[in-house]
C-alpha cells in the first residue's frame, strides 16, 4: 500500500473556517498528498474548493444529516470515482474509518440532561434532528457499518461500548495534535496584550471555542465574577450570543484569525466543559504554556497531571472548585519562578501530541483497514 496511490473519500458535512474538525481534515487530507493518494472531499456548499488541499470536491446536499448521507451514497455510485477508503467525521454509516470528533450523541445528551430544565429535557429527547442523529449513530455503531473507528478519548471509547456494544478491538485511540511551538515568552506576551489593548497588570483567563453551551461558557463566567477582582478578565475568543453571556467580566473577541496572538496574551486557559472529546483549543493553550483549568469531561484531561499542567474539576458546575483553582494558578503564573516552570510543563506536553504524530498513526489504521478489506 505504500507504494500505491490511493482515493481516499473525506465526509464532512458544513464547513467553519475557524472549525478544528476543518484543521484537522486539511491537515490529515495535505498530509496524505504528501504521501502521494489522492483526496477527495464530499462536502456541502459551503466549503470553498480553495479550503480544501487540492479543491477536488464533490457536493452534497445537507439541509439534514439524513440527506446528506443519502447524498454520499449517491455520489459514490454515480460520480464515476472508485474509493479505495472512506473516512468520516459525520454519523453516516457505511464508511470505512470514522473518527469520533463529536463523541457520542446519546452520551452527550445525556450529560447535558443534568444541566437544564425538565421542559428542556422533554423536547430534548422528542427533537427530531436529536431522534435522527441517535438513529444514524445505533446504525453506524455495528461492525459492519463501520470498519474501524478512531476515538479521541478513553472516555468516548468506554462509550461507544457501553452504548452500543461495538467491538473494542475495532477501536483506535488517536488523540488530535498540533504544530509544534514554544511557550510564549514574557516578550512575545507583552507585544501580544499592546496588539489587543490588554493592560500589563490585568490578569487574563482565556476560554476558546463556539457551542458556548456544550463548552461550559456560563460556569467560566460565573467562577471569574466569583473572585470579584477589576484586575481579572475572561477573554472569549469564538463566535456565540453575546447578549446571552454579557458581563462586566467578559470581553468577547468573536471570531478570531490569529489566535496565536490570544494564546500569548494570556495568563491561564479556563474551559469548564461539560462534554467535549479532545478539544484542539485545549492543546494549543497547553502549547502555548498555558496551565488548564478544565474537566473530567474534557478528553484532555487523560493526559494531565492536576497540579502540574493546571486543575482538572470533577463538575463543571462546581463554581466553588473553579474558583479556588483560578485563585491558585492566578498566584503561580504571578510569581516569576513557578510561572516559568509551569509554562515550560504544559508546552512540554503539548509538544508529544504533534500534527506528524496523528498523521503517522492515522495512516497506520488507514493501512490496516485496506489489508483488512483485501481479505
Amino acid at each position: 500500500m505504500a507504494d500505491s496511490q490511493l482515493t481516499i473519500g473525506f465526509l464532512r458535512r458544513g464547513y467553519s473556517p475557524t472549525g478544528g474538525v476543518e484543521a484537522y481534515l486539511k491537515g490529515l487530507a495535505e498530509g496524505l498528498r504528501g504521501e502521494g493518494h489522492r483526496v477527495v472531499l464530499l462536502g456541502t456548499s459551503e466549503w470553498p474548493e480553495s479550503a480544501w488541499p487540492g479543491g477536488e470536491i464533490l457536493r452534497c446536499k445537507g439541509a439534514t444529516l439524513s440527506e446528506y448521507s443519502d447524498e454520499v451514497t449517491r455520489q459514490k455510485a454515480t460520480s464515476g470515482i472508485r474509493f479505495d477508503l472512506i473516512l468520516s467525521v459525520e454519523k453516516v454509516p457505511g464508511c470505512d474509518l470514522y473518527r469520533t470528533d463529536e463523541g457520542l450523541h446519546a452520551a452527550w445528551l445525556e450529560q447535558r440532561s443534568r444541566y437544564i430544565s425538565l421542559w428542556a429535557r422533554l423536547f430534548q429527547w422528542i427533537s427530531p434532528k436529536h431522534r435522527e442523529k441517535l438513529r444514524l449513530e445505533k446504525q453506524l455503531f455495528t461492525p459492519d457499518a463501520a470498519r474501524r473507528v478512531i476515538s479521541l478519548s478513553h472516555k468516548i471509547s468506554r462509550e461507544i461500548g457501553e452504548y452500543y456494544g461495538y467491538p473494542q478491538k475495532q477501536i483506535t485511540l488517536i488523540r488530535n495534535g498540533v504544530p509544534n511551538r514554544s511557550a510564549t515568552t514574557s516578550e512575545e506576551r507583552a507585544l501580544a496584550r499592546m496588539e489587543l489593548g490588554i493592560p500589563v497588570d490585568e490578569r487574563v483567563a482565556l476560554f476558546v471555542g463556539t457551542g458556548w453551551e456544550r463548552k461550559g461558557l456560563r460556569f467560566a463566567i460565573r467562577a471569574v465574577e466569583g473572585l470579584n477582582d477589576p484586575r481579572v478578565k475572561l477573554l472569549v475568543a469564538g463566535s456565540g450570543s453575546q447578549k446571552r453571556y454579557a458581563s462586566p467580566s467578559v470581553r468577547f473577541l468573536g471570531r478570531v484569525q490569529k489566535m496565536t496572538t490570544v494564546y500569548d496574551a494570556a495568563d491561564l486557559f479556563i474551559f469548564p466543559t461539560i462534554f467535549d472529546p479532545f478539544p484542539l483549543a485545549t492543546l494549543e493553550a497547553l502549547s502555548a504554556g498555558l496551565p488548564v483549568i478544565t474537566t473530567a469531561a474534557n478528553g484532555v484531561s487523560e493526559i494531565m497531571t492536576p497540579g502540574v499542567h493546571g486543575e482538572v474539576i470533577s463538575e463543571p458546575s462546581d463554581i466553588a472548585a473553579l474558583d479556588a483553582a483560578l485563585r491558585k494558578w492566578f498566584g503561580i503564573v504571578s510569581d516569576p519562578a513557578r510561572s516559568g516552570q509551569a509554562r515550560l510543563a504544559c508546552s512540554a506536553l503539548a509538544s508529544e501530541f504533534t500534527l506528524e504524530r496523528n498523521l503517522r498513526e492515522t495512516l497506520a489504521v488507514i493501512r490496516e483497514v485496506m489489508e483488512e478489506k483485501k481479505l
